[in-house]
């Protein structure tokens, strides 16, 4: 039987169990559990707890990539798939950095760009940095206190779904080698055509990749997931079939969700679709496995 770890998260900002960070919890009370398990997946939950000994909110952050990349490498050792469930979405910098390996690319669905810096922020928010760290563009000192935190390289990383960006964060994404796969292009050429390009170029340089969706991603009218949505998002099935198309051109290695506010979700849907994205995740890391 397949095994995965579900790696909680449940901060917003270093606080815990606020806003987003509420999060993780709902996601379990819709019953992820039992489902992954009646899909034969066998299921350990892992829970996050920062302490630091001068809490501020960049150090709790940090603290949690560090706890994060800790129990993801675990997770592997013991030949099990982490799935991180996030509050904020730079949690998949600790996620990513416990699979490490010098051939791994980075997929990560979202409908902002995560690819502020300090310098080009209009809103200080650190969450909306996180693609800017994965990939070395900010805070490059403190990272290197995450264990086995390495940049991706850009032309290994993709960027699917971007709707809403900063002013200079655009133009810093716009002359950035990541590639960028936006709502548009996934309909006007369908899955097999927007991805098949990058996802074939991919397979040749990475081994492995980590796949991380912000549950914003989705069209807010199908999957509203926080005070961030933006119009005109991808569909639930468009994400899974995408997921799926993924892990049948290269290994998901893990993977997660953050982002998800459940008090923007009072009737339960988007944590539904976010109990999907697991499975899919789980489904398209065993293909060819």
């Amino acid at each position: 039987m397949t095994s995965a770890d579900l790696i909680c998260c449940p901060y917003d900002s270093g606080r815990r169990n606020w806003r987003s960070g509420l999060g993780p919890k709902r996601i379990l009370q819709q019953g992820a559990v039992a489902r992954i398990q009646s899909g034969g997946t066998g299921v350990r939950l892992v829970e996050i707890e920062t302490q630091v000994s001068y809490e501020t909110e960049i150090s709790l952050v940090f603290e949690a990539q560090r706890q994060i990349a800790l129990s993801v490498a675990k997770a592997r050792e013991s030949g099990r798939l982490p799935l991180v469930l996030g509050g904020n979405c730079n949690t998949a910098v600790g996620g990513a950095s416990g699979i490490g390996g010098a051939r791994l690319g980075v997929i990560w669905f979202d409908a902002h760009g995560e690819f502020c810096t300090p310098e080009t922020t209009e809103s200080g928010f650190l969450d909306g940095m996180g693609l800017a760290m994965m990939v070395g563009r900010c805070w490059r000192n403190v990272l290197s206190t995450v264990p086995g935190y390495a940049p991706i390289p850009e032309s290994v990383t993709a960027l699917i779904g971007v709707r809403d960006l900063d002013t200079l964060e655009a133009e810093d994404l716009e002359n950035s080698a990541i590639t960028k796969l936006r709502v548009e292009d996934i309909r006007a050429k369908g899955v097999s055509g927007a991805f098949g390009p990058f996802l074939e170029k991919l397979a040749r340089e990475v081994d492995q990749v980590y796949l991380h969706v912000d549950v914003d991603v989705h069209d807010p009218g199908e999957a509203p997931a926080n005070f961030y949505n933006a119009p005109g998002g991808l569909w639930a099935d468009e994400v899974r079939e995408a997921i799926a198309f993924i892990g049948r051109h290269v290994h998901v290695a893990g993977g997660g969700l953050g982002s998800y506010d459940p008090s923007f979700d009072p009737d339960g849907k988007t944590a539904e679709i976010a109990v999907g994205v697991l499975e899919s995740l789980i489904a398209a890391s065993q293909v060819g496995r």
